[in-house]
């Protein structure tokens, strides 16, 4: 096993889950114990760094003067929906494509998990089967440190100045909340967030969120007739009147939907709420208006209920932005010709900091890491993709 992947491992045994239930930054204090450890590994390669209020680690590395400074960005959290307390990542050497057996309850078998079919001969990082692996996003801090610390212990090779940071929250939606593209200094950058190696991310959805709130007329069932408005009917007559066909199961690729996230209600309140997503600005728009549309006929049809839609825009596709300024994109492509390998411009079907980042200045496309699974306990890491992935790191930030 390589320094490069006994770094990843422990990063991985650092519990970081963040917590969209808290209103503080970071949302959980323990992620921070990664962000420090990291400030650590740098300090040890006489880098100096900087946490700020926000827990928001930047840092800089000198490179050839004159040459764009080339940033670099991946996230501390991992995902809520399967815990990372005491993360235990198992090391299987030449995997031989028989079915991986994670402990006495989960397994993961190619006939289920087709991906592995693809690596056989190489070497996995996989679960224990109690936790999540955390490859999202520790793959991406991993494979951005062996970088520097290349950079670092071979002097004689020219590079780019290089700026990075590592940020909080990405998993809950808050990781570029705070993030100050003057002081990170980056002419562009790159997020390093999970997915194959050979994907340039350039798309992300156009996102929007709906919260619709219905009050009904809540009267003792025995004398309900012609009185009783029950707004969780409503709240079901609602989701009924928006097209079936734009749920996310129903969809993929340039597809967008509308996604009913979580829904609670009695007789008397009922409330949902939706996220809205699609590549597509003006089919986005369309979308919103399918929902005022439904609320209205709703309002039309029980004039006694009160139906209050919200809508609000989260963040949008970050395609205009390299469209106005290729060059992130077009250094990407190059080095991808250099290394014979043909980059697949697939659009990320959910949201990236790195969107963020490019309206804010920055233009940031996403690159992958070797990690598949995310979010859960089959989550594992391809030791031949990430190492290829430093090695595309590398050669994106030489001189």
């Amino acid at each position: 096993m390589d320094n490069n992947i006994e770094r990843f491992i422990k990063y991985c045994k650092i519990d970081t889950q963040s917590n969209e239930n808290s209103s503080s930054v970071p949302s959980d204090p323990k992620e921070l114990n990664l962000t420090r450890e990291l400030q650590k590994d740098l300090q040890k390669l006489g880098i100096p760094t900087e946490i700020n209020e926000f827990g928001i680690l930047y840092g800089k590395l000198p490179g050839v003067e004159g040459l764009d400074p080339i940033g670099l960005n991946s996230h501390v959290d991992t995902a809520q929906e399967v815990t990372d307390t005491n993360c235990n990542p198992r090391y299987i050497e030449n995997y031989d494509g028989s079915t991986i057996v994670l402990n006495d309850q989960y397994s993961m078998d190619p006939k289920e998990f087709p991906t592995l079919k693809a690596h056989i001969g190489d070497d996995l990082v996989v679960t224990d089967g109690n936790t999540l692996l955390g490859a999202d996003d520790k793959a991406g801090l991993a494979i951005i440190m062996a970088a520097i610390e290349h950079y670092v212990k071979h002097p004689e090779e020219k590079h780019h100045p290089i700026c990075f940071c590592f940020t909080p929250d990405e998993e809950i939606g808050r990781g570029p909340d705070h993030f100050d593209a003057e002081k990170f200094g980056a002419a562009y950058a790159y997020t390093l967030d999970g997915g194959i190696y050979d994907e340039i991310a350039i798309e992300n959805f156009n996102a929007a969120h709906a919260i619709v709130e219905i009050d009904g007329v809540s009267i003792h069932p025995g004398e309900a007739k012609g009185k009783m408005v029950n707004a969780s009917t409503l709240a079901f007559e609602f989701d009924r009147r928006l097209p079936p066909t734009k749920r996310p199961e129903y969809t993929e690729g340039h597809e967008g939907f509308n996604h009913l996230v979580s829904m609670s209600g009695a007789c008397d309140k009922a409330v949902m709420h939706y996220i809205i997503r699609n590549h597509d600005l003006k089919k986005l728009e369309a979308q919103k208006k399918e929902f005022k549309d439904a609320a209205a006929v709703i309002q039309e049809h029980y004039p006694s209920a009160k139906i209050k839609l919200t809508i609000v825009d989260d963040y949008r596709n970050m395609k205009e932005v390299f469209d106005r300024d290729p060059r992130a994109v077009n250094r990407v492509k190059e080095v991808f010709e250099k290394l014979g390998i043909t980059p697949k411009f697939n659009p990320i079907r959910g949201g990236t900091d790195g969107a963020t980042f490019s309206f804010k200045g920055c233009p940031t496309p996403n690159l992958g890491t070797g990690s598949y699974n995310h979010h859960g306990r089959y989550e594992y890491l391809s030791v031949k993709e990430f190492n290829q992935m430093v090695r595309i790191v590398i050669a994106i930030l030489a001189a």
